[in-house]
């Protein structure tokens, strides 16, 4: 005598596709960088950001074990981007306007993203167990801005800078930069002037210093 067995149908909702589990991973980033926004990252619980995610608590901590883990990612991502704009800039400016021309994308992008900028320079790093580190030791960061190293080399190179450390000039033109872009950003009430004279007037004298 023959016996079959019939195998149960699994119950339960099919595996994801690798197309689904982007999107859900996008759809968590996407609500973190709002609630950020909105509410600051000392605000915001994991399960808030999971239900504007429309997914389950344990869905998020699949993908991220904690909040540091998605703020850190979040930091990556603009980085990225920065780092890739300066990086073409560099490739498609002419010599001669080269490193003004950086100087004031640098400015640009962090006025064109306002909350990028305070996610980025106004939410502490702080690293939670043994063998963590910072993000700007461990993102490559400063590597990614040693573009403006490079321009800087090739300015002294063509006459246009004065020879010096340019480590120490690219500092300069950052803390420059930074301060233009902070002052815009975060204290917005202060009657500045036209965004776009304060911006080329500051790198023009920075730059200016330094010949």
């Amino acid at each position: 005598m023959t016996s079959t067995k019939t195998k149960k149908a699994r119950r339960g909702r099919p595996p994801r596709t690798s197309q689904q589990a982007q999107d859900s991973r996008q759809r968590i980033i996407a609500a973190a960088r709002a609630l950020f926004a909105e509410e600051g990252y000392h605000g915001v619980s994991m399960r808030k950001i999971a239900a504007r995610a429309e997914c389950s608590p344990a869905a998020l901590y699949q993908l991220f074990p904690g909040k540091r883990q998605l703020l850190l990612h979040i930091w990556n991502e603009i980085f990225v981007a920065l780092i890739d704009a300066l990086h073409q800039c560099y490739a498609t400016a002419p010599v001669e306007d080269r490193l003004e021309t950086m100087c004031l994308l640098y400015i640009d992008f962090w006025l064109s993203r306002p909350d990028d900028y305070r996610a980025i320079f106004l939410i502490e790093d702080h690293p939670q167990a043994d063998g963590d580190s910072y993000f700007v030791d461990s993102s490559g960061v400063q590597e990614g801005l040693q573009i403006f190293r490079q321009a800087i080399e090739d300015a002294q190179a063509h006459g246009a800078l004065r020879a010096g450390d340019a480590d120490e000039m690219q500092s300069v033109l950052l803390c420059g930069m930074q301060g233009v872009a902070m002052n815009l950003i975060t204290i917005p009430e202060f009657p500045w002037g036209k965004p776009e004279v304060i911006r080329l007037a500051t790198v023009r004298a920075l730059l200016a210093g330094l010949r």
